[in-house]
């Protein structure tokens, strides 16, 4: 194989469509330029690799293709004679016209392709040669060109904000070609976009197909997502949550103050509205639920502090739990 797409996803082959997605999440998320800013060159091309292979390895169908002939179906008749829907000949064709003594060498994107060139009465004709036949299109009709599907990994943070991806395309006649994805704010993971005519290209005129793009959302270390809500852990001292603070932390939006009510313990949750995901569905907020952070080391007159403080009547904090 040309490129062992189980060797880069770091997968066996006898690996499983579950595996394998969760192979491409780890290693997307390791190599992706945004997690690499020291080599984003060197990120960017391993990250295309990983995206090329998951793209093949992630579609059952194209998948066993792949482990068939050895090559992904866009690279099908790409040349150097990889593909099974390659024909070369001279002095004749199927269907009983004959070449002049010219040979010939034709492509096709897939096996649909090749059928509907020799079926229907549309073949070649005795006086026909192969260039006149597709150069006249024979009087047949307008073949579209397929849609082509991908999958592509973005991070948590573009899919809150949204912007704008390049991505590579290899086409069937073997070439790579650049597209610049627009990434709607508020996306979801498992989304699709479709970008209309940038598919294979048709055939006798034919339009071009699509482009289907399904994205994949990284996971963020800090913010959780749910529907157009963020939620967040933030760490507080043991000063700030007894006596209260202004702290600044981190939105979509930039950093915003949240005031700390005093006697504030884990979990509390506070609310900073409009601070959430924007997207067609609205507006969201953002979530904050403060987490008390104990010094890993004391000094003694806090050490003596904290045992005057527990050694008077506290209040019950466990009353409430029970099994049933």
């Amino acid at each position: 194989m040309s490129n062992d797409y189980y060797k880069t996803l770091e997968v066996p082959k006898t690996a499983t469509q579950e595996e394998i997605q969760k192979a491409y999440r780890k290693l997307a998320r390791k190599h992706h330029p945004d997690m690499n800013q020291n080599d984003p060159k060197g990120a960017k091309e391993k990250f295309q690799k990983i995206q090329e292979a998951f793209d093949v390895l992630g579609d059952p169908e194209k998948r066993k293709i792949y482990d068939q002939f050895g090559v992904s179906p866009d690279q099908m008749g790409s040349g150097g004679g990889q593909g099974p829907f390659q024909w070369s000949f001279g002095g004749g064709m199927p269907g009983g016209g004959a070449s002049r003594g010219n040979s010939h060498h034709f492509n096709f994107e897939n096996l649909d392709d090749l059928i509907k060139m020799f079926s229907g009465g549309g073949g070649l004709g005795n006086n026909q040669s192969p260039d006149e036949f597709f150069s006249a299109g024979a009087g047949r009709r307008s073949i579209r060109g397929s849609d082509v599907e991908r999958n592509l990994a973005i991070s948590f943070v573009m899919a809150v904000e949204g912007g704008k991806v390049d991505m590579k395309i290899r086409r069937p006649a073997g070439h790579d070609e650049t597209v610049t994805v627009k990434i709607p704010a508020g996306i979801t993971d498992g989304k699709k976009i479709r970008l209309n005519g940038l598919g294979n290209h048709g055939q006798f005129g034919g339009k071009a197909g699509n482009l289907l793009i399904t994205v994949h959302v990284e996971e963020h270390p800090f913010f959780k997502r749910k529907d157009i809500h963020l939620y967040v852990k933030i760490p507080v001292t043991l000063k700030e949550a007894v006596f209260g603070a202004k702290i600044d932390i981190p939105t979509p939006k930039g950093n915003v103050t949240l005031t700390v009510p005093a006697g504030s313990s884990s979990g509390t949750k506070l609310r900073v509205r409009g601070c959430g995901i924007v997207s067609r569905e609205g507006s969201g907020d953002l979530f904050a639920e403060l987490s008390v952070v104990l010094p890993k080391k004391w000094m003694p007159a806090e050490k003596e502090l904290i045992q005057k403080l527990t050694s008077e009547p506290a209040e019950p904090v466990r009353n409430d739990l029970q099994w049933k």
